[in-house]
């Protein structure tokens, strides 16, 4: 068992065919926790997965989506010069919209039609969940969150209410939950109050899976368009009581605009914490009057402990600021190293990648190859997931 759980995720899906112990033994629950456990603490077992969505310019044809996943360790001849290659993971082309991924890799899929998946990138396993009939497509948030206590993933959708008479949306939601491997059905949660954010037309430059996070049993999201408040809040999920909490912005992130907010920043997990990360990007007119042309980023992590936010400022390097002021689309991502990632892509229809590490306290640029360039497209969605290798069972 010790060997075993020392292999990865894709040698071990071949393994399971050399005797029936080792195919018991690699489903087995206990078996799938230790090597879950072993992988969030080696790098070779992190990486990064890039999904893309192109339109054609008449919006005819259905959109296209492409995945790559990027792996830092298995790249060192690259990485000295400057270069990582993305991979294409062509067997995920026919998947749905990716909605939501914890931090441990799991990722939660979505088609309109109300069809909700849940897919290990490393087993090319998928399972798909019983379809609810409130779900209302777009109208809806999917997260996904690991349960410590019963050792098993739980799915969070909240859908927001509509009057069937009427047809008027209210600030009021309804919650399921679904524990995958137990439950034949959803369980509702009765509470209307909190509203983990979803895509809105008003934000359509917003990555949605920057606007939660999945930190130590709990999903945090930004609270969205509650009869409290129009002003976004953090919404806190308690996976294993299966309980809502609410925690203030600091001041100065409710003073900007929400649209700043969601385009500029994500919650991540920085150092075991939840943490806010925000670039500030100085305007151009303020540039050709012969301003800073540097960025900065904040980082507000949360101390659980004593209920408070705490703030650094880092300066970005000037080759990184004029890549910043270059991008059209900015994705944030971390990982177990503690490095805060940046995702560009530039007006030359190339990808760079911005790391920072925050133990060391410097920065590192990359440019990015393998991505197919799509010539005819009216828009993108590209969205930056963290896996981690690992067999949990689904089942």
């Amino acid at each position: 068992m010790e060997i075993l759980s020392k292999i990865p995720a894709k040698s071990l899906v071949r393994f399971r065919c050399v005797s029936k112990f080792f195919r018991a033994l690699i489903a087995d629950h206990g078996f799938g926790v230790l090597h879950r456990s072993l992988s969030l603490t080696l790098p070779s077992r992190a990486s990064f997965l890039i999904s893309i969505e192109v339109r054609t310019r008449d919006g005819d044809d259905p959109p296209r989506r492409g995945y790559y996943t990027l792996n830092f360790s298995e790249q060192e001849n690259l990485r000295r010069r400057r270069m990582l290659r993305a991979n294409r993971v062509g067997f995920l082309d026919s998947e749905p919209f990716l909605l939501s991924s914890p931090s441990d890799g799991l990722i939660c899929a979505s088609k309109p039609n109300g069809d909700v998946a849940v897919r290990n990138v490393g087993m090319r396993q998928r399972i798909f969940l019983p379809r609810l009939n409130q779900y209302q497509g777009e109208d809806c948030a999917l997260l996904l969150g690991f349960d410590s206590q019963s050792k098993r993933y739980k799915v969070l959708m909240s859908v927001q209410i509509v009057d069937e008479e009427s047809r008027l949306i209210s600030y009021e939601y309804k919650h399921w939950v679904f524990t995958v491997g137990v439950d034949r059905s959803w369980r509702e949660i009765n509470n209307y109050c909190y509203c983990p954010f979803f895509p809105i037309g008003d934000y359509p430059h917003c990555d949605y899976n920057n606007t939660n996070v999945y930190v130590d049993g709990v999903i945090y999201s930004y609270n969205w368009r509650t009869n409290h408040s129009l002003v976004p809040s953090i919404v806190a999920f308690e996976v294993g009581c299966e309980s809502f909490s609410v925690i203030i912005l600091p001041d100065e992130i409710t003073s900007r605009s929400s649209y700043l907010l969601f385009k500029k920043s994500a919650l991540l997990e920085v150092g075991g914490r939840l943490a806010i990360v925000f670039v500030h990007v100085p305007d151009l007119l303020d540039i050709l009057r012969g301003g800073e042309c540097l960025c900065y980023m904040d980082v507000w992590t949360w101390e659980k402990s004593k209920k408070c936010w705490e703030k650094i400022t880092i300066t970005i390097p000037l080759a990184g600021s004029r890549l910043i002021h270059n991008a059209k689309w900015m994705r944030f991502a971390t990982n177990h190293d503690g490095e805060i990632m940046l995702l560009l892509y530039t007006y030359s229809e190339k990808f760079s990648i911005l790391i920072y590490n925050l133990k060391g306290d410097a920065w590192s640029k990359f440019d990015i190859s393998g991505v197919e360039k799509f010539q005819i497209f009216s828009s993108w969605k590209v969205t930056l997931h963290n896996i981690v290798d690992h067999v949990f069972p689904l089942e």
